[in-house]
C-alpha cells in the first residue's frame, strides 16, 4: 500500500507539473503564432500565414482544450510536438542532449561523493577542532564562490594563461576536465557541510554518550550508531542534488558550450521555441518525480518503523 500510495502521489505530481509547464509557456510575452511565423524571416509574416499557424497549433482554441490535446499526445504517443525553430521532433532534440547532461552529471556526482563523504564524516566525528575548522573552511570556500565565477576563472587560468586545457566544446577527456572540476568543487563544499551537520546532530544524542560510556569501539559507534541514522537527511539531500544535475547544469553547459539539456532549454527560451520548452520542463518534472519516489522508498527501507507507524495511524 505504501508503494501504491507513493506512485499515485507521483502521478498527481506529474499532472501538476505538466499543467504548470503548459501554462508557464503560454504566459510568455508575445503572440506565439506571430513569433513562429516571423522566425527566420526578414520581413513581417502575412496575416494569412499567422492565422494558419494559429489554427495548426491550436492557439485559437480555449486553453483547457489545448492542454488536453497536448497531454493526450504525450501520454498516448510520446509525442512532444515539433520544434518551431528547427522543425525537428522535440523528443529527438531532448534525446540528443540528454546523454551529454547525464555524462556530466554522473561523473560529477561520483567525484563529489568521493571527496565530500570522507571529509564530511571526518569533520562530523572528529574531536580535533582545528581539523574540523579546516574542513569547514574548505567546504565553505568551494560552495560560496559562484559557479559562474569559478568557471570563468578556470577558463582564464587553465585555457588562456597556461594553455593546458581546452576552454569550450566537447571531445576527449581533456574537454571534460574543466566543467567537471568546476561543478565538483562547488558541489563538494555543499555536500561536505550537509554530511558534517547530519553526523554532528546524531553524535550529540544521549544514546551516543551512553554507547561511549559502555566502552564500545569508536569505529562501531561511528558506523553503526551515528552513520546509519544520519543517512536519511544525507541521502535526501544527495538525491535532490542528483536530480538537479540530471535536469541540466544550465550555467556550466552554457559557459563550456556543452549541448546538454540545460543549454537546450536556454537556447529554446531565447528562440521562443514553445514545444521544446514544454518538453524539457516535463522531462525535469519526471526526473524529480522519480527522485522523490526513490527518496520515499529509501526512507521506508532505512526507517521501516516510521512506515509501520504511519500505516497504523491511518488504519486506526
Amino acid at each position: 500500500m505504501f508503494i501504491l500510495r507513493k506512485l499515485l502521489i507521483g502521478l498527481i505530481y506529474l499532472v501538476v507539473i505538466s499543467l504548470g509547464a503548459f501554462l508557464m509557456v503560454r504566459q510568455m510575452p508575445g503572440d506565439p503564432a506571430l513569433l513562429i511565423a516571423n522566425q527566420n524571416r526578414e520581413s513581417e509574416a502575412p496575416p494569412e500565414l499567422v492565422e494558419q499557424i494559429r489554427e495548426e497549433y491550436g492557439f485559437d482554441e480555449p486553453l483547457p482544450e489545448q492542454y488536453w490535446r497536448w497531454l493526450g499526445r504525450v501520454v498516448l504517443k510520446g509525442d512532444l510536438g515539433y520544434s518551431t525553430h528547427t522543425q525537428q521532433p522535440v523528443t529527438s532534440a531532448v534525446l540528443r542532449s540528454l546523454p551529454i547532461s547525464l555524462q556530466l552529471a554522473g561523473i560529477t556526482f561520483g567525484l563529489t561523493l568521493l571527496i565530500s563523504f570522507p571529509l564530511g564524516l571526518l569533520a562530523g566525528v572528529t574531536r580535533n577542532q582545528q581539523l574540523d575548522a579546516f574542513i569547514q573552511g574548505l567546504a565553505w570556500t568551494g560552495y560560496s564562490i559562484p559557479v559562474f565565477l569559478l568557471a570563468v576563472v578556470a577558463i582564464w587560468l587553465f585555457a588562456v594563461e597556461w594553455d593546458l586545457l581546452p576552454a569550450i566544446g566537447r571531445g576527449g577527456i581533456r574537454y571534460m576536465v574543466l566543467p567537471v572540476a568546476v561543478l565538483t568543487i562547488h558541489l563538494s563544499g555543499w555536500n561536505t557541510q550537509i554530511i558534517r551537520s547530519s553526523m554532528r546532530e546524531i553524535a550529540g544524542k544521549p544514546y551516543i554518550k551512553v554507547a561511549e560510556a559502555k566502552g564500545l569501539k569508536r569505529a562501531r559507534i561511528v558506523l553503526i550508531h551515528i552513520l546509519k541514522p544520519a543517512l536519511l537527511p544525507i541521502i535526501t539531500a544527495l538525491l535532490i542534488q542528483l536530480g538537479n544535475l540530471f535536469s541540466g547544469t544550465f550555467i556550466i553547459e552554457t559557459v563550456f558550450a556543452w549541448n546538454g539539456v540545460g543549454r537546450l532549454l536556454v537556447d529554446s527560451i531565447l528562440a521562443r521555441d514553445f514545444p521544446v520548452i514544454q518538453g524539457i520542463l516535463l522531462y525535469v518534472g519526471v526526473v524529480f518525480a522519480l527522485i522523490n519516489l526513490m527518496i520515499d522508498l529509501l526512507y521506508g527501507y532505512l526507517n521501516p518503523a516510521a512506515i509501520e507507524t504511519l500505516g497504523k495511524g491511518r488504519s486506526s
